[in-house]
C-alpha cells in the first residue's frame, strides 16, 4: 500500500500538470524579452518542490542500501585542484562586481565526468570552480565571499528549460533514463542530438573548453555566458597511459611539471531573443559576440592524485547561488539550482560523513 509520503507526492505532481496545463497559452502574447530579462513560467515553484523530491528519492535509495550518495549532476570527481584567480586591469564595460578592480583570489577547482566512471568512455565532463574571499560575494551556506562556477563540457543543455529538466528528473528517479528522450507521447529528439554531441573523450581536463551554458546577470540590465578554456600559449597536455582515471593521471602528470592556466571569459547577450535567457539548450553565437577574457585560473603545482584532495571535493557543495549580486544566476535553470542544489548536496554530504565515520559538515 503506498505510503502517505507517496500519495503527498502524487497528489503534488497533480496539483502541478494541473496548474501547467490550466496556465499554459492563457493571455496575450507577452512583448519581446529586453536584454538580460527573465520571464518565470507558470507552475516554476512546483516543479522546483517535485524535483527536490524526486532527486532526494534517489539519495535515499542508497542511503537506504547503505551506499554513499553520489551527486545527482557529474557524480565522478577526476580531479581536485588548489588554484589562484586572477583579475587583471579591464576596460570600463567589462570591470564590474569580482572584475571591477585587479585582484587574486584563493580558488579551488573540481574536474568531474557527468556519468560515467570510466575515464575513456564517451562522456560529458563538468568543471566546478568556487573563488573564495570575493568581496560582498553571498554564500547559502558557510561564510561569506565564496563565488561559484559551474560549468560543462558542451555549450547547450539537453535540457535547457523547467520543464524539460523536470521530465529528465522523473526519468532518472524512475530509471528509465532512455525514456526521456524516446517516450512517444512527448519526443525529444532535439535533446537527444545535443546529449549524443555533447559526448567526448579528451585527452586531459585541461584540453577541454568549458561553457557555463546558463546566464549570469554581469551588472544591470546585461547578461552574460561563462567560458573555461586553456591559456593562450598554453602547452599541450601531458598524455596519461590507457586506465579507467586516465584523466585524474593526466592532470596529475601535468601539475607535477608545473603549474597550468585556464582563460575565464565572458560572452555578453546581443539579442534576447537569439540568445535566450530561458531556455539553456540554445547557444549563444560566438560569431555575433565573442567571448572576452576576464581572468586566469592558474593551477598550482600540487599532488592532486591523493585521497585526501579528492576528500576534499567530495566533502564540497557547489551552487551558482554562492554569488556575488552582480553576477546572480538568470533564467529558470538557475532558478530551479537553487534549491535543488542545496537540498541534494545537504544529504549527500550529511550522510557521507555519517558513512565515513566523519563528523557531518
Amino acid at each position: 500500500m503506498p505510503s502517505p509520503t507517496s500519495w503527498g507526492l502524487a497528489a503534488r505532481r497533480l496539483a502541478l500538470v494541473a496548474a501547467l496545463a490550466g496556465l499554459a497559452g492563457c493571455g496575450e502574447e507577452p512583448p519581446p524579452p529586453a536584454l538580460g530579462e527573465e520571464r518565470v513560467g507558470p507552475g516554476e515553484a512546483a516543479l522546483a518542490a517535485v524535483m527536490t523530491e524526486r532527486i532526494l528519492e534517489i539519495g535515499e535509495r542508497h542511503r537506504a542500501a547503505g551506499e554513499p550518495i553520489p551527486r545527482f549532476n557529474q557524480p565522478k570527481t577526476v580531479a581536485c585542484a588548489t588554484a589562484t584567480f586572477e583579475v587583471p586591469p579591464l576596460d570600463d564595460d567589462l570591470a564590474e562586481g569580482l572584475f571591477a578592480e585587479p585582484g587574486r583570489y584563493e580558488a579551488l577547482v573540481r574536474f568531474a565526468n557527468a556519468t560515467r566512471d570510466d575515464d575513456r568512455d564517451k562522456d560529458l565532463r563538468g568543471a566546478s570552480l568556487r573563488l573564495f574571499g570575493v568581496p560582498g560575494a553571498e554564500s547559502l551556506a558557510g561564510p561569506p565571499g565564496q563565488q561559484d562556477f559551474l560549468f560543462n563540457s558542451h555549450p547547450a543543455l539537453f535540457a535547457g528549460t523547467p520543464e524539460a529538466f523536470y521530465r529528465f528528473v522523473n526519468a532518472v528517479a524512475d530509471e528509465r533514463l532512455w525514456w526521456y528522450f524516446v517516450n512517444p507521447l512527448a519526443p525529444q529528439p532535439r535533446s537527444l542530438m545535443i546529449a549524443l554531441r555533447a559526448r567526448g573523450q579528451p585527452e586531459s581536463p585541461l584540453a577541454v573548453t568549458y561553457w557555463s551554458t546558463t546566464p549570469y546577470r554581469f551588472g544591470e540590465g546585461r547578461a552574460v555566458k561563462y567560458s573555461l578554456r586553456a591559456c593562450a600559449g598554453e602547452p599541450p597536455p601531458v598524455a596519461a597511459p590507457d586506465h579507467p582515471d586516465h584523466l585524474r593521471h593526466a592532470l596529475a602528470a601535468r601539475l607535477e611539471e608545473g603549474p597550468a592556466c585556464l582563460s575565464f571569459q565572458v560572452q555578453f547577450q546581443t539579442d534576447p531573443e537569439a540568445m535566450p535567457i530561458e531556455d539553456a539548450s540554445v547557444v549563444w553565437d560566438e560569431a555575433a559576440s565573442p567571448f572576452r577574457p576576464v581572468g586566469r585560473l592558474l593551477l598550482h603545482r600540487q599532488t592532486i592524485d591523493t585521497p585526501q584532495a579528492l576528500a576534499r571535493c567530495e566533502s564540497l557543495v557547489f551552487n551558482p547561488w554562492n554569488t556575488h549580486p552582480a553576477h546572480r544566476p538568470l533564467g529558470g535553470i538557475n532558478r530551479l539550482r537553487r534549491a535543488i542544489y542545496q537540498a541534494a548536496g545537504a544529504q549527500r554530504t550529511t550522510h557521507n560523513a555519517t558513512l565515513s565515520g566523519e563528523s557531518p559538515p
